[in-house]
């Protein structure tokens, strides 16, 4: 199983949104993600980049 840990960049400055992520969705200039346990957390902001290697997904905040 490939779970992700999720940051949002925000000037240079990066800071966790959330841990084991399982799926990552765009709607409406936001972010939505779902973790493990089906939680939702919705974020403005744009995919700066992923990284499957290391599990980390970044988005770029406003």
């Amino acid at each position: 199983m490939c779970l992700s840990t999720v940051y949002q960049e925000v000037k240079g400055e990066r800071s966790k949104l959330c841990e084991y992520v399982s799926n990552v969705t765009s709607s409406e200039g936001s972010i939505v993600m779902t973790d493990i346990m089906g939680r939702e957390i919705s974020v403005r902001g744009t995919l700066k980049s992923m990284d499957l290697i290391k599990n980390e997904i970044i988005i770029a905040g406003d």
